[in-house]
This record gives structure tokens, C-alpha cells and sequence, in this order.
């Protein structure tokens, strides 16, 4: 299944197959109109330079879509990204995600959504990780300039790792992939401030743990947009990780950086 997709995206989004691993969805806006019966719809694409640091830092170009089409009450929101780093017969970097998700009245104070992910990351040692859940979401604030909205819900992860990101030191000597299906609580908070008709702002952090122990992981993301004309941006983002319980003995905390040229329809 993961070959299938990872094929699937690259001719999606690049036949060249670079990726972006940001997955602050930078269409994730709701407007203040009334809810409209006609369909409408946004389509971003992105293509930037990328650094990834976990056991070694990594330079590469970037590449990432989201689509969001929203009809009266319903707003879907679908986004992917996809990276491929090849050395001959070997991979240095292969990672990616599809996510979708849906919401009910997401014009209105409390809404509805729900939600599904596929992602892959081999540098770190995640051959997958399968997600679906369900929030209620609350809207603090919306307005033109200034969005104030969290979450919270479960979901049910299943995760397969090896030890591909592990220094060697810490690798135990019958190692085996590790698969772990557990239910969490999954929870965001997220501000996106629009300071001129130029420049938009996100930041958005996680918090998920399992509801029997809290050994929490910690996601920040922040995004930076500038508008250069009616259908181009440009980007820089940064993306964190603080897992306080590693599957695998990798480092407890990895980040991500991007600078991208933002195409829109």
C-alpha cells in the first residue's frame, strides 16, 4: 500500500519527486460570509528549499498541494506532500503524508470534524503510520484579520517503526520493526493573523497522549505567507516534533524548515 501511494503522489505533484513534510494547511481559513449553496473552492501548490534534523541534518527542494472546496455547511480540506531523496541504490530520504479531513458547520462557534491520515517518514524510522478520529472544534475569534479557534477529540493510531533513525550505539541486538496500535487524545490550538492584506501568519501547535499516561507528543507549527501578486506567495515555515516517548530510541525532538514559492487557484 505505501509503494501504491508513494508512486500516486509523484505523479500528483511532481515528476521530479521532491517533498515538503509541513502539514500546517495554510487553506485552513474560514471566511466570516454567510454560508453560501454554490460550491467554492481554493488549490495551493508549493516548491521550496527544505532542512530536516533528527540524527543528521538534510538539504532538499520541496513540494506540497492542498485542496479545500467548501458547500453550505460542509467544508473539505485534502492535503499531501511528498520528498524523495535518492543515492544510487539507496534512500536517504523518503517521507510524505495524505491527509483528509471534513467539517460540519465550520462557520459557526462549535463544529464538528473529522479526519484521516497516511504517513510515511523513513529517515526517522516510520515505515507508516495509519490515523482517523474525530474533534469538536470551537471558534474563539474569526474575523478578517484575526482567527482564535482550538480542538479536541480521539483518534486511533497505528504506527510501524524500525530502527533506521537510531544511532547504532542504541540499536539492541535483536532488533525488530515495532507496531503499535493505541487510542489518543488529540488536541490543537490555532492562531492566524492576517497583520495587512499581504502577509498572513499561522501558528498551530498539538498535543497528543494516550489517556492512560501522559507522555505527551508535542508538535509547533508556524507558517509565514507573503502575497507577490493574485496567484503567487511566498513562504517560510517552520515545523517541530517533541515525542516524550519515542517508539524508538531517536532524538526526542526533530524540526523542519522551508522556504517555498506558493502557486494559487
Amino acid at each position: 500500500m505505501q509503494r501504491i501511494l508513494k508512486y500516486l503522489m509523484v505523479l500528483i505533484f511532481l515528476p521530479a519527486a521532491n517533498k515538503c513534510f509541513s502539514q500546517i494547511l495554510s487553506i485552513d481559513k474560514s471566511d466570516t460570509a454567510d454560508y453560501d449553496i454554490k460550491a467554492k473552492s481554493n488549490f495551493n501548490f508549493s516548491i521550496g528549499l527544505e532542512i530536516d534534523k533528527q540524527k543528521t541534518t538534510l538539504y532538499d527542494a520541496t513540494n506540497t498541494a492542498e485542496f479545500m472546496l467548501q458547500k453550505k455547511h460542509e467544508l473539505f480540506i485534502a492535503s499531501g506532500s511528498y520528498r524523495f531523496t535518492s543515492d544510487g541504490p539507496d534512500d536517504i530520504l523518503n517521507a510524505g503524508f495524505v491527509h483528509f479531513r471534513l467539517r460540519h458547520n465550520y462557520k459557526d462557534k462549535l463544529e464538528p470534524e473529522v479526519f484521516t491520515q497516511y504517513q510515511w517518514d523513513n529517515k526517522r524510522g516510520l515505515l507508516r503510520r495509519l490515523l482517523a478520529g474525530a474533534n469538536i472544534r470551537y471558534n474563539f475569534w474569526k474575523g478578517d484579520v484575526l482567527e482564535l479557534n482550538a480542538a479536541a477529540g480521539l483518534m486511533f493510531e497505528n504506527e510501524k517503526w524500525n530502527y533506521a533513525g537510531v544511532d547504532s550505539s542504541k540499536i539492541p541486538a535483536a532488533a525488530s520493526d515495532i507496531i503499535n496500535s493505541l487510542l489518543k487524545i488529540n488536541s490543537y490550538l490555532r492562531l492566524d493573523w492576517k497583520p495587512n492584506a499581504n502577509s498572513d501568519i499561522t501558528f498551530k501547535v498539538y498535543f497528543q497522549t494516550r489517556p492512560d499516561r501522559l507522555r505527551p507528543r508535542i508538535a509547533p507549527l508556524f507558517n509565514w505567507t507573503i502575497s507577490a501578486g493574485k496567484h503567487t506567495a511566498f513562504s517560510v515555515g517552520f515545523n517541530g516534533i517533541y515525542d516524550s516517548s519515542p517508539v524508538v530510541p531517536i532524538d526526542k525532538f526533530y524540526y523542519n524548515l522551508t522556504n517555498s514559492l506558493v502557486l494559487k487557484w
